[in-house]
């Protein structure tokens, strides 16, 4: 036989859907531009076949820095050596974005979804010694939001050799899958790019290329059905799984809580962000870079003040144009790769020469979102207004009854004239405030395994952060200097480390190892 050998197919036909948004990189033409996503050839939007099979194959690699164990599956190449290695066994085609899974007679999407109109997201960094919004730290993307579909199409080309362990390592990828241990796409320590892999439509196959049989069951439409019932889990043969914490807490509001969406509504100014959850419903969210944002900037308080370290302040001296905002970016990069706990927790920045090995940071802070649903309809007449034009600068009855039953009300402020001590002229202000919401729980998942021999002293750090959490001195989401954030902690919860749910964050303060660890770090403090 010449080229490479393949006995067996193993065949995934089936879709993802999206969690929470998605945002898979295209090509930028305009840098002052938000982020576009990935279009191919048709104006489609997609998430390119590298880009799957990348997080698929770290996903197997788990905990382990190498990649030998699995060089036969997903290809090699050595350095210096470019004629040798192989390529990857397993084909991941590119997966088309659509609003529905239905095909045609083809297997091609029917409803692709298409670049425009799609919602950005809106995020800037916060100077650590003023409290504004840093120099040039603006940043928008553009994303898909939840409740879409992504095409997933995977191949295994194996051997009668390598069957058994494959058929192995292809159901504990779809298992991985379907429980959202993968995540696709930027910014998954936000919370986004959460997908699960949807138990139908699902086609897995095997097909037969050895004998007269098996490829007339191929052409003629009828291959085996692959049961992973009847695989041998033990024979994957994966590397050791990265070891996680995760923590729950439950949570509910004492004062309105919303991160403020990009957009103005047509009779209400400032609306709360919403996810979208199909074309019936959608849900308020607090998004897991806000809540991760919250809980960076409290770390570095707690780092900075148990190691008497002040925040570099931005320059004073007189500057302009591009030195100016140059040296004020230099500061606030600063302000972010001081302290080194904070960093392998929640990441370090980007800078050439690099000052920090972690990179990305050990925490993912999923997406919040409320229990409260608010039907299609109503927020559409929020956002777009009522399509009578003599109610247009105002909600119709109707509608603030159904945002009220819902625990929505609208709040008017008005700007103060210091001369006259009356209400400055234009200057009304309108917020629909979330008042009596309910929330899902707040979801955190440390990578115990990328802490490494920081993990002590990382994992004391993030249970002061919950402490003063729990003690109602950080508050979540927007508009915090005006009354807006204060969260009531019920309950929390740990996996993971040894801590179980009985675990309580008393017990996990006074570990051992943690609070002596802790203790060394921050020079004696306590």
């Amino acid at each position: 036989m010449t080229g490479r050998p393949m006995d067996r197919r193993l065949r995934v036909r089936g879709w993802l859907r999206t969690q929470t948004p998605l945002h898979v990189g295209g090509v930028a033409l305009d840098p002052a531009e938000a982020l576009p996503v990935a279009v191919d050839g048709q104006d489609r939007v997609y998430v390119p076949g590298t880009s799957l099979a990348g997080v698929l194959r770290d996903w197997m690699r788990g905990a382990d820095p190498e990649t030998s164990l699995l060089d036969d599956m997903w290809g090699y190449i050595r350095d210096g050596e470019p004629d040798s290695g192989q390529a990857s066994r397993i084909v991941v085609r590119d997966a088309v974005v659509t609003t529905t899974t239905g095909t045609d007679g083809d297997g091609i999407p029917n409803e692709p979804l298409r670049p425009h109109a799609l919602p950005v997201v809106h995020g800037v960094g916060i100077d650590r010694v003023t409290g504004a919004a840093a120099s040039a730290f603006l940043y928008a993307r553009t994303i898909v939001p939840a409740g879409h579909f992504l095409s997933f199409d995977l191949d295994v080309e194996t051997t009668g050799h390598t069957l058994d362990r494959d058929r192995a390592r292809l159901r504990a990828l779809l298992a991985a899958l379907k429980a959202e241990e993968i995540g696709v796409g930027a910014a998954n320590g936000r919370g986004l790019g959460v997908v699960t892999l949807m138990a139908s439509p699902l086609d897995v196959h095997e097909h037969d290329f050895t004998g007269r049989a098996g490829l007339l069951a191929f052409l003629g439409g009828e291959p085996e059905v692959f049961e992973e019932s009847r695989v041998d889990a033990g024979a994957a043969a994966l590397p050791a799984r990265r070891e996680t914490l995760t923590v729950q807490l439950r949570w509910k509001p004492d004062a309105p809580v919303m991160v403020r969406a990009a957009g103005e509504g047509a009779a209400i100014k400032t609306l709360p962000l919403t996810t979208r959850l199909g074309p019936d419903m959608l849900k308020l969210t607090l998004s897991g870079g806000s809540i991760k944002g919250a809980l960076r900037s409290h770390a570095e308080l707690i780092e900075r003040t148990a190691r008497g370290l002040d925040a570099p302040r931005p320059p004073i001296e007189d500057a302009a144009g591009d030195t100016a905002a140059r040296r004020h970016a230099e500061a606030f990069l600063e302000q972010l790769d001081g302290l080194d706990a904070v960093c392998v927790l929640f990441g370090a920045a980007r800078r050439e020469p690099s000052t920090h090995p972690w990179g990305a940071g050990a925490l993912t802070v999923h997406e919040c979102v409320s229990e409260t649903v608010v039907p299609s309809e109503v927020w559409d007449v929020v956002v777009n207004g009522a399509p009578d034009p003599d109610d247009a600068k105002d909600l119709p009855p109707s509608i603030r009854d159904a945002l009220a039953a819902r625990g929505l009300d609208q709040a008017d402020h008005v700007a103060i004239d210091r001369w006259t001590g009356g209400a400055a002229d234009h200057l009304l202000f309108s917020v629909l405030e979330p008042h009596g919401v309910d929330w899902e729980p707040i979801r955190l998942t440390v990578d115990l395994t990328r802490l490494g021999g920081h993990r002590n002293v990382a994992l004391a750090l993030l249970l002061l952060v919950l402490r003063d959490l729990e003690q109602r001195r950080v508050p979540l989401g927007g508009m915090v200097n005006r009354g807006f954030g204060d969260v009531a902690i019920e309950s929390i919860e740990f996996s993971g480390n040894g801590w179980t749910s009985r675990t309580t964050l008393e017990d996990a303060l006074r570990h051992g190892d943690i609070a002596a660890a802790w203790r060394e770090y921050a020079g004696g403090a306590r």
